[in-house]
C-alpha cells in the first residue's frame, strides 16, 4: 500500500508543478492562459486526489477508484497523444476519435477536436522537448508528457496490485 500511495503523490505532484512552473523548454507551461492552467490544475486535483486520501485514510471505494481511474487516465492519455502521433483517423474512425478525444480533453465545441487539439498543441507545445521525431501535421509527445504518461502507467500498476493483493 505504501508504494501505491508514493507512485500517486509524485504522480500528482508531477502534474501539477508542470502544469504550474513554467520550465521552459521542459513543458509548455508559459503558453497556458490562466484560465487553462487553473482548469487543469483544478481538475487533476480532485481526480488524482481521491486515490492517496483513500489509501492515506484507509477508504477502500477510493482505493478501488484508484485502481480504475489510473488506467483510464493512461488511456485517455493515449488517446489525446499518442493516438495521433502513430496516425491521423479518417472516415468514420476520424467520428469516432473526435468523440473519445473530445471526452479526454472536454472539448466539445467542435465537429473536429482532432483539429483543434493540433492548434492547442502548437500554441502551446511548440518548441519543447521531445524524444521522438516531429511527424508533419501531427501531435509530438514531448518529454513532459512522455514521463507523465510513463509514470500513470506504472502508478495504474502499483496501485491495482496494492489494492489487489499482490
Amino acid at each position: 500500500m505504501h508504494s501505491a500511495l508514493v507512485c500517486q503523490l509524485l504522480l500528482l505532484l508531477y502534474h501539477q508543478a508542470t502544469t504550474f512552473f513554467d520550465l521552459f523548454p521542459f513543458n509548455g507551461a508559459r503558453n497556458y492562459t490562466r484560465q487553462e492552467r487553473w482548469a487543469e490544475m483544478g481538475t487533476n486535483a480532485v481526480l488524482m486526489g481521491l486515490a492517496p486520501i483513500g489509501f492515506l485514510f484507509d477508504i477502500h471505494a477510493l482505493q478501488v477508484y484508484g485502481t480504475y481511474y489510473y488506467f483510464v487516465l493512461f488511456a485517455i492519455e493515449l488517446t489525446i497523444w499518442w493516438i495521433p502521433y502513430f496516425c491521423t483517423p479518417h472516415g468514420m474512425w476520424r467520428r469516432a476519435y473526435n468523440v473519445a478525444l473530445a471526452l479526454g480533453t472536454s472539448n466539445f465545441g467542435s465537429a473536429d477536436a482532432l483539429s483543434d487539439w493540433l492548434t492547442t498543441h502548437r500554441r502551446i507545445h511548440a518548441g519543447t522537448w521531445s524524444l521522438l521525431p516531429p511527424k508533419a501535421r501531427r501531435i509530438v509527445p514531448n518529454l513532459e508528457h512522455t514521463l507523465l504518461h510513463a509514470w500513470t502507467l506504472v502508478t495504474a500498476v502499483v496501485t491495482s496490485a496494492a489494492v489487489h493483493g499482490q
